[in-house]
């Protein structure tokens, strides 16, 4: 909710914006944001020939860091916006005017604890870039190990706590908008918070960083920089430099492009469908064609993540595809998604087996996956099936690689390069193991959310008892209804846990780990059952 002494605070950037808005032609968002009749006389006058996009687009960049990454924002939810609009939000460059050194370089020594002259042997204090909230130069260890450090600039969260504000306010109102539908955009402008608070912490990129370099310790063709940890901190990153060229500039007469592409696509694969974590914004001008002829990623402020249950739910869709299920498949995209409103099972099937039955009955090698995934997102879309962040990141990431494939080698065969991964996706989530592991997590779930039900319905009857004379003279006996109701629960979650032991039984009976690992297992899973219901059960009397 936002306060009015907020609201009162935010006038003068309100009114900035609106003008903004307005002198682009887009009347209807000022209006919204409560602009006066001069603001709207001025939108009538406006240069209208553009598109509604590209306007929106200019005065995203326009307004500056906020607007611009919203708009970044906005190219990466095809889930929520219509793909004119995706489009044109895609062409937002984070290119800004740079701040002077001299207030930058506070920020770094405050950082650092010392002089800028403690730490490094050489300092350029020209930026090589420049960003909505943060810039880069290039420097010298007192090791002599040539660095790039990405620096916060000075004053950038008061911008962003300033105009955040500002979106909350808009964002409330136009929730209320009949128009909205299914569309929440109070949770896109907390996803635009929670990414920008994410940026802000360099912490959290380093540790990107460092993790996501693991995957690639001994490959002879991958690079991802090393960090140097005691001189990073919240506002400040130090990483190793990458001298090369940024593969966006390389042309189909390249020799090195077939090297690239097949380097890019591999690494990308293997950050997302082995490891789950991976990098967020394959823009060609993230990926260089280093000296040494490896292929070197930077600039990981935006990374995705496939939780193992995401990964999961990408295998049975791939399964169902092969197996030509429909059912199966629109199970799974409800699984990977929030639903606004109930979810009408019978139609997505019948969409799914419309607009995907060219990829039904496939093999892994023959599934264009990008085009795969836009098209059960846009599915999704109409259902009202808000897709998960992390999917949605994924198939965004996907198109931009098959961006750099048609620009550089159209005969880059795909398919072929995901086949192995895929395969072994689907290998690891069908493994015994793993289905024994998912089993007893669910296994926990249920027994959580039934635990929960004896107390839940007690304190329903206690309250139907206590506030309501009239069913408490027509009903007798709520205390022995709710002791019985107890009981039947405590049965339910010890048949549920029991269940749990038998299947876990089955499935390490045609597993591969030995016996007593197994045996090991069950038998301590028994203990634990005897312990809680036999013994110290909270619901005996």
């Amino acid at each position: 909710m936002v306060k009015p002494l907020q609201t009162l605070r935010n006038l003068p950037r309100l009114k900035d914006i609106s003008f903004v808005l307005a002198r682009h032609g887009l009347v209807d968002l000022a209006a919204r944001l409560g602009a006066g009749f001069r603001t709207r006389i001025l939108g009538r006058v406006s240069n209208s020939r553009l598109s509604y996009a590209s306007r929106l687009r200019i005065a995203f960049q326009e307004l500056g860091p906020i607007y611009i990454k919203l708009g970044q924002l906005m190219a990466s939810r095809p889930d929520i916006f219509p793909e004119y609009i995706v489009q044109e939000m895609e062409r937002l460059r984070d290119d800004v005017e740079p701040v002077p050194f001299d207030q930058v370089r506070p920020v770094i020594e405050n950082s650092l604890g010392g002089s800028i002259h403690d730490f490094f042997r050489q300092f350029g204090e020209e930026p090589i870039a420049s960003a909505s909230i943060a810039q880069v130069y290039k420097a010298v260890t007192l090791d002599g190990d040539v660095v790039a450090i990405k620096v916060r600039k000075p004053g950038i969260e008061k911008v962003i706590e300033r105009d955040i504000g500002v979106l909350d306010q808009f964002a409330e109102a136009l929730s209320r908008q009949p128009e909205s539908g299914g569309f929440d955009p109070v949770a896109l402008v907390r996803e635009l918070k929670n990414a920008l608070d994410g940026e802000l912490n360099f912490r959290l990129e380093k540790n990107s960083i460092d993790r996501i370099r693991t995957y690639f310790e001994g490959d002879d063709e991958i690079a991802i920089p090393k960090t140097f940890s005691k001189l990073c901190g919240r506002e400040i990153l130090v990483m190793e430099w990458f001298e090369g060229v940024p593969v966006g500039k390389l042309t189909k007469e390249d020799p090195r492009r077939q090297r690239v592409v097949r380097s890019c696509a591999r690494s990308l694969f293997k950050m997302m469908f082995r490891h789950g974590h991976f990098h967020g914004d394959p823009h060609p001008s993230n990926i260089l064609w280093l000296e040494d002829g490896r292929i070197g990623w930077i600039d990981f402020g935006l990374t995705g993540l496939l939780t193992s249950d995401l990964r999961w739910r990408l295998s049975r869709m791939l399964a169902a595809l092969v197996e030509k299920d429909y059912e199966e498949l629109a199970r799974q995209v409800i699984h990977v998604g929030h639903c606004h409103g109930e979810a009408n099972t019978f139609a997505l099937t019948q969409s799914i087996a419309q607009h995907l039955d060219p990829y039904l009955g496939l093999q892994l090698a023959e599934i264009d996956l990008p085009a795969m995934l836009k098209s059960i997102i846009e599915i999704a879309t109409d259902h009202r099936i808000e897709i998960a962040p992390g999917f949605v990141r994924m198939t965004r990431a996907l198109v931009l690689l098959e961006g750099l494939v048609e620009k550089l080698d159209p005969e880059f065969d795909t398919a072929s390069e995901l086949e192995p991964l895929l395969k072994e996706l689907l290998e690891e989530k069908a493994a015994p193991s793993e289905r024994v592991k998912r089993a007893a997590d669910q296994t926990l779930e249920n027994l959580e959310a039934m635990g929960e039900v004896p107390a839940l319905l007690t304190e329903a009857l206690r309250r139907a008892t206590r506030g309501r004379l009239r069913v408490e003279s027509e009903i007798t006996g709520l205390d022995r209804l709710s002791k019985r109701i107890e009981n039947a629960s405590r049965r339910l979650v010890e048949g549920g846990v029991a269940s749990a032991l038998i299947v876990s039984s089955a499935l390490f009976a045609v597993s591969d780990l030995p016996w007593y690992a197994g045996g090991s297992a069950l038998l301590a899973g028994f203990i634990l059952f005897r312990i809680l219901f036999g013994y110290i059960s909270p619901w005996q009397s």
